[in-house]
Order: structure tokens, then C-alpha cells, then sequence
């Protein structure tokens, strides 16, 4: 029987679902009356279990695609009796994988692998639907948003989480397990990142989406994820899942997915006030530094001790907690201990710089793999050839939006769809933005372009589903209310708080209720309350938006835009001063975060313009915190933080200040792969064989005799190339004593007509050259010394047989200089 272990738990929670959406519901059964006893079972499970958001998003006829493939796959999969009902219920037939845009997919998909598999076990089938999503998907990065599995698929690109929402549905179409994998945020480096798991053949498997590898559990990333202070992956099931749980994001578990990847520990965290009264039931937030500011990776309550418990990376953490309005905060290095004790209400020395550090987790990951060299080579060979499909794929994508003209020029078009994002005018439906081009028209004329088209047509208001809400606003309240609303746009908000109810414990914190749904529903998240205000405004014609350094809800006046609510006017002025570093990075080296008491908001500034070694900010009157940090190639930070408070019509003056670091704290010692290059001759020479050469000179004599060499993989002709070139060869009487030591690794000899490159050689005769194909070793050689894989020239200073000790790419002022510093250390 279809879901034997589960139907009586699915009709209990869809009793559950029903009482508390009981217009929903009814509409729901109705549709329910004519289908077979399969498909309602099916349709209760992801009803019972899905955030409201999707409830009200999108249609009943949406899911049933996928409660139909997996019916299908429950009676025909080969794979389906192999593993527990539970793992078919989360990770097959459930729709939601993120927080993506929900389209039908799965059947679709299907078709479009069914033959590649036929016959083939789990783990074989996973490798080849991985070969075949590399073929119509390629990284690209792109805006926040998380579009749908098809748009993705559609438009051939997507960022690391849409990849792996991708991967992910084509998986499940096909009866196999999966789930997307995420780094929130990585500590040593500022980014993230999102893989998949797959469960074949008795366990769980991991794989790069759209990287297809020979064999399972491999990576590019494999070593920077034994570098994280957390991994995890949502669980939506209102069944307990049977793995460590980290916290909650709205109604979703976090599973604890470090354990697989890096060396951990359990810690405990007890949470206490200034007495030593333990905080039962305190908020407690885990935070690493990344992009300059403190980002969540757990969020746990404490229990009855005021203490919580999670398994953890051997590095820093910041711990947070929160209990009855009052705050505390502790960094802590877990490789010092297994408990720490966060004490609540201490204060911070104001405007006072602070010194700290934040330490990542040091490389334990794998670097080999018991693959053979044709294994090797035919993935390789694949790989190619999937990754010119999607560049021929991509090349011929035609964007929806060109297909909205109806009957306009293009010269009235192009100024609207300039708003929006590249992602916006690549999958929006033609029909959502023409309704709004038309509804909206009526007030152009009462407003400047430069107000009208981002503020009143814009159909856009944050990462929410587009869809056409005006004419639904419109028709939801009498001339009464939007005559009251148009003549104080604060009356809107007062609407919303009174009519649309928070419901956190039934949402996905990161989605969003469309405005129209949260109208029906009456109900939408905190995000989605902002949302709708906009939406309201702009329908009646009032400019509006969320204000783009801290969110707020703003109105235009007539003059300039308003926060509606009191505390979010900025009636105090900050100016920031650069002091000797000229190099201030917004969300790179430095940022600034309000606090309410209860944690902090990082504001967004990145837009901001120094001019004359100055900043000049307008913000709100309160208690702030600026962050600095200087991320050391071992990817531990050296941080300072500044606290301080501002008054109501006060001004006040920060200079920022960055500490220093010492050359020893440069150094990176990683292994890189023994890649093949080839000599003058054609000849083959391994990389080991380079950087392996016993030294011959005691000058030059490092250690135990090892002689150190720079590898630089250069792209002649191209400016961060020409420049280090350039350097080298102002500092010549320097490089001359080293020249033997220096390693240039080209793609082919046309390079070596380069004219920047062909004085550099006459200059310092000794420079070892060797060609290379720049593919993948060259992409894991950087990866492995934890610098952009994407850029060149790359530059290694190696200390032994393919031991890297310093990487750079691109090009730096002062690097041929820096270079030869770390050389000599």
C-alpha cells in the first residue's frame, strides 16, 4: 500500500492543517473529491508539511506533478524499495528542496532521463544524472533569489544553490534520495557554498552539483568543507528525523551534517545572567566572520539549564544569546575546551578599538581517490563535452521578457526592464510584467521616470515570487480604505499589523507570501509584511520601497522617501574616516551593524562613496558596532570592533583601523596536485619533479635542503599578468639571485611571443618555463591554496615537492615585492 507506515500520520496532520486553514483546506478537499485514494494521501503529506507560504503561493495543480511521479516511482522505481518510507517522503516526493521558486518539474524531468539510466544501480544512475545536468547547467552567479529547477534548467546557468536545486529535483525524479548540502558561511573564506547528498547503497553520498565527478564523494570542495564550523541540510517533515538536529528555521530542522566532512567536538554552551542564573529557554545564535560581518551557521534554544549542545569545527566562534530582552555575547576557540559560559547584560567599553581573533579550522580533508588515470581521463572527457552543450545552449537562450512587447517598442520596454535583475528579465513571465506595465500606467504622469519606474511600476520589491497582484489589491479594499491609505501611506501598515498575522512556526523564515496569497491567507512572514506594504503603495501609486541599507518600509513624499515607522528615520549623521588604510572594502574588510539589544543588523553601505578619505552616513539615533578585519591567507581573521552610541541630531567621527600582520602569518601550507607539464621539447615534467629539486645552492637552502620555487601561471597579454611581469623585472638585481627558482607555466608556446613576457626571459635567462592546458589542476591548485580559482596569473611559492606555502592571483600592488618576501622567509 502506498505510504503504509505513514497514513495514519499524514491524515492526523492534514486534521491539524485543516483546522487551522480551514477556507484553504476546503478548497483543497473539494479538489480532492474525484481523485484516486493515492494522489490524496500524497496531496495531505506535502500539504500537512509544506511552509504556509507555499500554501498560499501556488496552486493545487502545481504539486500534483509531483505527487504523481512519485506514485509512479513508488510502482515502477527499482530504487524505491531499497531505502526507508521517511527518505521517499522528504527526499523523493517532496516538492521543496530550498527556498526556490515551486514549478512542476519532476515528471518533466524525468522523461528527460529515463533512457540514460535504464538497467543502472543507484550510485551508476547518480553519476550519469549528474554527467547529463552538467550538460545543461553551468555556474554563474547570480542574485540571491533561488529560481525554479525549470527556469534553471531552462536558462542553462544558476548559482552553487541553484544548481543543487536542480540536480536535487532531477534525482528525485527518479526515485533517488536527495538533498542540498550547505555551508552557510565558510570561515575560512568569504563565501558559501551548496552541494548534494544522495542516499545509495545503505548511506548517504556527496557530490558537487553539475560537477561530475568519476566517483562519489569527491569534490573540489571536499578540503574546504574540513574547514567548516557547520554543514547542514533542511528537514521539512513534521516527523522527527532520525540525525542530529542543530535548530530551526520557521517550521524546517536543521540536520547536522558536519560530522561527514571535518573533525569536530561537541561543545556546551551555558547561558547565564550577571548572578550566574542559569537563562532556560535563551535564543543562542553560533556565528562566524565572513564578508566582514558576523553571519549565523546554528540556531538553537537553551533548555532548562540555560544550556545548549552541538557539535562543532576546531575554530572561533561568536556565541549569542538572547533571553528577556537582554543580550550576551562570547567568542570562543572550541579547540580550548568543551564548555563555555556566555554571560548575559555585559556591557562594552564604548568607542574604545577591540582586538580579537577568529580562527578557522585547519585542512584535514582527503586529496586522493582511488580513481584510475583512464577513469580519470574519460571524465574529463565528458566534462568537455557538457560543458560545450550548455555554452551552445546558453548561447541560443532567448530572455522572457523580450517576448512582453505587446505592441510596444522596444524603446518603451527597455527603461522598464532595466529595474530589474538579469535573473528577473531571464525568467519572469511576459504576461506578469505586462499586467503591471498596464496597470501601473495610469500613474506615469505623476511622477518623474526616475521615481515612477523603480518606485511605482517596479513589480519587484525584494527576493519574492513575481506575480499579478495590483488588479487583486485593487479589488480587496473599497474606495474608503484606499482613499485613507493614499492620504497617509502610514495607514497601510497600521492595516497590515491588524489584519495579516505572523505565523513563524508554520514558515520557511527565507520565503515569501506573495502579496496577493497574504491577503487571502491573512497570514505571511515578517519579510512578506514589508513586502505587501509596497505592493499596496505602488498599486495606489505611491512611490515606495524598502530602503536599501537596512530594509526599512519607505514612501516618497513628494521630495524625498520617509520610513514609516519612527525609529527607522535617520536623524543622526556618522562620518567614517579611512586613517592610513586607503584600501576600506564594504562587506570584504569592514562593516558597520545596529543593534535593538536582541543581536545586531548589518547595515548595507557597500553603495556608499569615500570621498577625500571620508564616508558621511546618515543613521538611525542607537547603539552601533563597526567590524575590521584583516583575513590572513590561513583564513584566520585578525578583527578589531569599535562600539558606540549616537544620539538623536549628534554627529560623531570613527576612523577606521585594521591591524597588522606579520610575514609568518602569510604562509599557507597546503599540498597541491602533481599536475603534468610539458618542457621546450614536449616532454613530460611533474609538478613534484619541479618543486622536489634538492637545492644545489646553500644560499637558497630552506629546511632540510629543499629548494623553494614560485610557480606563476600567466596569462600573457592581459593586464594583472603584464603588471607582476613588469615588477619582477623593476626589481631585477633581486630576481637575478633567485631567477633558477622561478617557474613560468604558459598555455602553449604562441605565448612566448608576447613582447612583456619575451623581455622578462632575455632579462632573467634561468626562468624555468613549461606549458600546461590550464584545466583542471590548475582550478585545484588554487582551490587547495584557498585563493580564486577563476583568476590569473596565479602565483604559488612552493616549500617541497608540491607543497604550496603563499598563493596570490590577479595582481596587487607591491605583490612581485611581497613574493619575494615570503620566498626569503
Amino acid at each position: 500500500m502506498f505510504l503504509e507506515k505513514n497514513r495514519d500520520r499524514i491524515e492526523k496532520d492534514f486534521e491539524d492543517f485543516s483546522r487551522e486553514l480551514p477556507g484553504k483546506a476546503e478548497e483543497i478537499e473539494k479538489r480532492m473529491e474525484t481523485l484516486n485514494a493515492d494522489i490524496v494521501i500524497g496531496m495531505k503529506y506535502l500539504y500537512s508539511n509544506m511552509p504556509y507560504s507555499d500554501v498560499g503561493n501556488y496552486t493545487f495543480d502545481t504539486y500534483l506533478d509531483y505527487v504523481q511521479q512519485g506514485i509512479w516511482l513508488w510502482e515502477n522505481s527499482p530504487y524505491v524499495k531499497k531505502y526507508p518510507e521517511l527518505y521517499f517522503l522528504n527526499y523523493v516526493l517532496f516538492h521543496r528542496t530550498n527556498d526556490e521558486e515551486i514549478k512542476p518539474c519532476r515528471t518533466y524531468f524525468w522523461e528527460k532521463i529515463k533512457d540514460r539510466i535504464q538497467g543502472m544501480s543507484m550510485m551508476e544512475a547518480v553519476l550519469e544524472i549528474n554527467h547529463w545536468c552538467a550538460g545543461e547547467v553551468m555556474y554563474q552567479g547570480t542574485d540571491m533569489r533561488t529560481g525554479s529547477a525549470l527556469e534553471i534548467y531552462r536558462s542553462g546557468v544558476g548559482r552553487c544553490g541553484e544548481e543543487a536545486v536542480f540536480v536535487v529535483n532531477v534525482l528525485r525524479s527518479a526515485g533517488i534520495p536527495a538533498r542540498p548540502v550547505y555551508v552557510p558561511r565558510w570561515s575560512h573564506c568569504d563565501d558559501n557554498h551548496a552541494w548534494v547528498e544522495v542516499w545509495c547503497d545503505g548511506d548517504w553520498h556527496y557530490l558537487g552539483a553539475c560537477e561530475p565527478e568519476a566517483v562519489l564523494d569527491k569534490g573540489w570542495f571536499t578540503n574546504a568543507a574540513s574547514r567548516a564550523m557547520m554543514i547542514g541540510s533542511r528537514w521539512y517533515d513534521r516527523a522527527m528525523p532520525d540525525e542530529d538536529v542543530i535548530g530551526k528555521d520557521g517550521m524546517n530542522r536543521i540536520i547536522n551534517l558536519l560530522g561527514k566532512y571535518a573533525k569536530t567536538k561537541r561543545i556546551t554552551i551555558r547561558v547565564e545572567d550577571l548572578e550566574g542564573t542559569p537563562a532556560g529557554g535563551a535564543r543562542v545564535q553560533a556565528e562566524v566572520m565572513n564578508y566582514g560581518e558576523f553571519s549565523p551557521v546554528a540556531k538553537i534554544s537553551a533548555d532548562e539549564n540555560g544550556c545548549i549542545s552541538f557539535v562543532t569545527g576546531l575554530g572561533s566562534l561568536l556565541i549569542c544569546a538572547v533571553y528577556e530582552g537582554t543580550y550576551g555575547e562570547r567568542v570562543i576557540d572550541t579547540r580550548d575546551g568543551d564548555e563555555f559560559v556566555c554571560t548575559l547584560g555585559e556591557e562594552y567599553e564604548d568607542e574604545l578599538w577591540v582586538d580579537f581573533d577568529m580562527i578557522a579550522p585547519e585542512d584535514t580533508g582527503r586529496t586522493k581517490w582511488n580513481i584510475s588515470k583512464e577513469q580519470e581521463e574519460e571524465n574529463n572527457r565528458r566534462i568537455a563535452e557538457e560543458g560545450e552543450h550548455c555554452r551552445r545552449k546558453i548561447a541560443k537562450f532567448q530572455p522572457l521578457w523580450k517576448r512582453c512587447l505587446y505592441g510596444h517598442t522596444m524603446e518603451e520596454v527597455e527603461p522598464m526592464m532595466a529595474v530589474l535583475s538579469e535573473k528577473d528579465r531571464r525568467d519572469a513571465f511576459p504576461e506578469v510584467l505586462e499586467g503591471h506595465y498596464q496597470e501601473a500606467s495610469v500613474y506615469r504622469e505623476f511622477n518623474p521616470d526616475e521615481i515612477y519606474i523603480p518606485y511605482v511600476w517596479n513589480p519587484r520589491v525584494e527576493n519574492e515570487v513575481l506575480t499579478k497582484w495590483r488588479k487583486k489589491i485593487l479589488g480587496y479594499f473599497d474606495k474608503k480604505q484606499r482613499d485613507a491609505f493614499e492620504s497617509d501611506p502610514k495607514r497601510i501598515w497600521t492595516w497590515i499589523k491588524e489584519n495579516i498575522s505572523v505565523r513563524n512556526d508554520k514558515e520557511r523564515l527565507t520565503a515569501y507570501t506573495t502579496p496577493g496569497a497574504a491577503l487571502d491567507l491573512k497570514i505571511a512572514g515578517e519579510k512578506s509584511h514589508k513586502v505587501l506594504f509596497v505592493a499596496i503603495a505602488r498599486t495606489l501609486g505611491i512611490p515606495s520601497r524598502l530602503n536599501p541599507t537596512d530594509g526599512a518600509i519607505e514612501y516618497w513624499d513628494g521630495i524625498k522617501f520617509v520610513p514609516v515607522l519612527e525609529e527607522s528615520r535617520k536623524e543622526a549623521h556618522l562620518t567614517v574616516l579611512a586613517g592610513e588604510n586607503e584600501n576600506w572594502n564594504y562587506y570584504q574588510n569592514w562593516t558597520i551593524s545596529v543593534t535593538d539589544g536582541k543581536g545586531y543588523l548589518t547595515l548595507d553601505f557597500s553603495g556608499s562613496k569615500w570621498e577625500n578619505g571620508k564616508l558621511e552616513l546618515d543613521i538611525m539615533p542607537g547603539d552601533y558596532r563597526i567590524l575590521t578585519g584583516n583575513r590572513l591567507p590561513n583564513g584566520n581573521i585578525l578583527g578589531k570592533r569599535y562600539d558606540f552610541h549616537i544620539e538623536k541630531d549628534e554627529t560623531k567621527k570613527v576612523e577606521l583601523e585594521l591591524r597588522e600582520y606579520s610575514l609568518e602569518e602569510m604562509l599557507n601550507r597546503h599540498s597541491i596536485p602533481d599536475s603534468r607539464l610539458r618542457n621546450k621539447d614536449g616532454e613530460v615534467v611533474l609538478i613534484s619533479q619541479v618543486t622536489g629539486t634538492p637545492c644545489a645552492d646553500e644560499n637558497l637552502e630552506h629546511g632540510d635542503g629543499v629548494q623553494r620555487k614560485i610557480l606563476f601561471w600567466l596569462e600573457e597579454g592581459r593586464e594583472p599578468t603584464e603588471h607582476i611581469l613588469n615588477e619582477i623585472m623593476d626589481l631585477k638585481e633581486k630576481y637575478e639571485k633567485i631567477q633558477q627558482n622561478l617557474v613560468f607555466i604558459l598555455r602553449n608556446e604562441d605565448a612566448l611571443k608576447n613582447a612583456t613576457l619575451c623581455r622578462c626571459l632575455e632579462m632573467l635567462p634561468k626562468i624555468q618555463v613549461f606549458f600546461h592546458d590550464f584545466g583542471k589542476d590548475k582550478e585545484m591548485t588554487a582551490r587547495r591554496m584557498y585563493v580564486d580559482s577563476e583568476k590569473l596569473p596565479l602565483m604559488v611559492v612552493t616549500d617541497g615537492a608540491c607543497q604550496g606555502m603563499f598563493a596570490s592571483v590577479g595582481y596587487s600592488v607591491g605583490m612581485a615585492d611581497m613574493l619575494l618576501r615570503i620566498f626569503h622567509v
